[in-house]
This record gives C-alpha cells, sequence and structure tokens, in this order.
C-alpha cells in the first residue's frame, strides 16, 4: 500500500506540474456541464458531444503516456486526434454499460420478488462484465488503441488470469476512484444561477479537472506497474 500512496502522490505533482492544462480542461469541463445540464443528452448522444470527446480522449492520452514512462502532459494542438479517442473509449464504456444496467435491473428486480440465488447470479454477472471493461480498455492499449481488441473475450480472459489478486486490486481501485471523479464532468452549474452554484462552478471549475488529470495519472501508475510485474510490453501511438 505504501507504493499506492506514492503514486498518489505523484499524480497530485503531476497534475499541478501544468498549470495551462488544468485551464483548459476546467473550460471544457464547465462547457460541457453546461450541455449536459441544460440539455436533454441521453447517454447515447453524448458521444457526438465533441467537447465531451476531448475530455476523455485528453484522460486516455495521460494515461497513455504515464504506461509509457513518460511525464509530459497530452497537448492540445491535435484536437481530432483527442476527440477520435475520446469517442473510441466512449462507444466501448456505452457497450459494456448497457450490459452492466441490464444485469444490474435484473438482479434488482428478482432481489424485490424474493429470488435471492437469482440475484446473485445476476450480481455475478455484473461484476465479471465490470471486469471485462476494464480488462477491454486496458487490452485496447496493448494494441495501439485498437477499438475491437476491447471486446477481444479470449485475450482479455488470459489477460486478466495473468494478473495476481494484489495487483488487479489496486487498478480497480485506482480505475473506480478515477470514474467517480470523472463523474464531476456532469456537475458543475445547477439549475439557475444562485450564489452558491456560481461559488461551486468556480471550485469546480479548478477542482474537477485537477481531480480528473490527478486519477488517470494514478490509473496509469498502477497499470505500469501491474505490466511491469508480468514483463508485458505496451504499444502505444502517442505522439
Amino acid at each position: 500500500m505504501k507504493l499506492f500512496f506514492n503514486y498518489v502522490l505523484d499524480s497530485i505533482r503531476y497534475a499541478i506540474s501544468d498549470k495551462k492544462s488544468i485551464f483548459i480542461n476546467g473550460i471544457l469541463l464547465t462547457i460541457t456541464s453546461v450541455i449536459f445540464k441544460f440539455s436533454f443528452i441521453t447517454p447515447f448522444l453524448k458521444l457526438f458531444v465533441v467537447t465531451y470527446l476531448i475530455l476523455i480522449g485528453y484522460g486516455s492520452y495521460v494515461s497513455w503516456y504515464t504506461l509509457k514512462g513518460s511525464d509530459n502532459h497530452p497537448k492540445f494542438r491535435n484536437i481530432l486526434k483527442l476527440t477520435k479517442e475520446g469517442f473510441k473509449k466512449s462507444v466501448v464504456t456505452f457497450i459494456y454499460t448497457g450490459f452492466l444496467i441490464v444485469f444490474f435491473l435484473q438482479a434488482k428486480n428478482y432481489y424485490i420478488n424474493g429470488n435471492i440465488l437469482v440475484a446473485l447470479l445476476f450480481i455475478f454477472l455484473f461484476c465479471c462484465i465490470y471486469l471485462f471493461l476494464i480488462g477491454g480498455l486496458l487490452n485496447r492499449y496493448l494494441h495501439k488503441g485498437k477499438f475491437l481488441e476491447a471486446f477481444n473475450l479470449l485475450e482479455i480472459c488470459r489477460l486478466i488470469y495473468l494478473f495476481d489478486i494484489k495487483s488487479f486490486i489496486k487498478v480497480i481501485i485506482a480505475v473506480v476512484i478515477s470514474q467517480i471523479f470523472a463523474i464531476i464532468i456532469v456537475m458543475g452549474y445547477n439549475q439557475g444561477f444562485s450564489l452558491f452554484a456560481f461559488i461551486y462552478s468556480m471550485v469546480a471549475f479548478f477542482l474537477a479537472p485537477f481531480f480528473y488529470i490527478g486519477n488517470k495519472r494514478l490509473v496509469g501508475l498502477n497499470v505500469c506497474q501491474l505490466l511491469a510485474n508480468k514483463k508485458i510490453k505496451i504499444y502505444i501511438d502517442s505522439k
């Protein structure tokens, strides 16, 4: 756990080392937040919100650079590249999330109806799909970001099998933390412009990108350690 906390400190230092990135991400987060708050954006339509896709793509490249052993921050010069990566990752997440929602609702319904065994079965399937989601995203990293590799179930199973439980739990913790803070993307402005909403939005403008960048770095560091332990090479187009 000491190494994990060292990674946390590293992620904090990394996030604050490029104030320009925090500012730009803050602007993108604010725009995305306003779009999501003041319009009826379904999960599917989020795939076409450019600012959202740029944010997701930027987060991917933070993790990718870390996996390559780089302390550099991604640049915003190639917006198309960031948008493309954000779209691919969002589609992968969208597809897996669809199964997660179905299994969760089924587990809830069977639990309410008193069928505990079937509910537990769907909870087990839910956990399996979540592991496949993490493994699928990681498998993309191992294959130059190729979209279909996120659904190569045979390779994903082999990949998950290679990892020891302790290392994989660390990666899971890092990913969950990252996803929790990524939810800040859809927070930001509330309906109406009260004083509280204004103050909250100003704080979120700086804290949201800080947490977002830092946690993407944290994911990369933990995955990098996991891959190094297994002597697995990673091939990423990180130009």
